[in-house]
C-alpha cells in the first residue's frame, strides 16, 4: 500500500529515504529536467559520505512520490501487490488513478515552457562558425562574425 501519509518510502532492498528526499528528487527532475542518472550523480558528489544512491534508486524515489502526489490530490491511498517491477508499478497505478486516460492532477495544466506554438524555421538561421563569435577554435583564429547581429552574439557570447 503507498500511504499518502507515509514518512519514509523504500527505494531499495534494504534503503529507505525519507519524504523532503524523495520530493527534491521529482522537483530536481521537473524543474531541472534532470534524469534519474544525473541526479544520482549529483548526489554522490556532493553527499556520498553520507550515503551513496543508484540511478534505479532515484528513479523508484521519483516514481513512488509522484505517485503518492496524483493519489493524494484524488484522495487515494494506492493499493497494488507487493514486489511488482516499477514498470509494473506504474501501469497499475495508471490503471487505478487514471480515469479513461486522464490523470486528474493535470487537467488544465499548462506550463509556458512547455506549450509554445510550433515553428517550422527558427528566427535566425546563420550559416557563420559559432567559434567566430569568441574568435577562436581549436587555437586557430576564427575570422570575426560580422554582420547586423555581430554585437548581439558577441554580447551574448561574453555574458556567458
Amino acid at each position: 500500500m503507498y500511504l499518502n501519509s507515509a514518512k519514509y518510502l523504500k527505494i531499495g532492498q534494504s534503503l529507505w529515504v525519507d519524504r523532503p528526499f524523495s520530493r527534491t528528487v521529482v522537483n530536481a527532475i521537473y524543474n531541472f529536467h534532470a534524469s534519474a542518472s544525473a541526479y544520482a550523480n549529483f548526489w554522490n558528489h556532493n553527499y556520498s559520505n553520507q550515503l551513496t544512491i543508484s540511478r534505479c534508486q532515484v528513479w523508484q524515489a521519483f516514481v513512488q512520490e509522484s505517485l503518492r502526489m496524483v493519489a493524494s490530490s484524488s484522495g487515494t491511498n494506492l493499493t497494488l501487490p507487493d514486489r511488482l517491477q516499477i514498470d509494473e508499478v506504474t501501469t497499475q497505478a495508471f490503471e487505478v488513478l487514471g480515469d479513461h486516460g486522464i490523470i486528474h492532477s493535470s487537467t488544465n495544466h499548462t506550463c509556458a515552457e512547455f506549450s509554445q506554438p510550433y515553428k517550422a524555421t527558427a528566427d535566425v538561421i546563420s550559416a557563420d562558425d559559432p567559434a567566430a563569435v569568441i574568435g577562436i577554435d581549436e587555437h586557430r583564429v576564427v575570422p570575426a562574425r560580422e554582420g547586423p547581429d555581430a554585437p548581439l552574439a558577441v554580447r551574448d557570447a561574453a555574458a556567458a
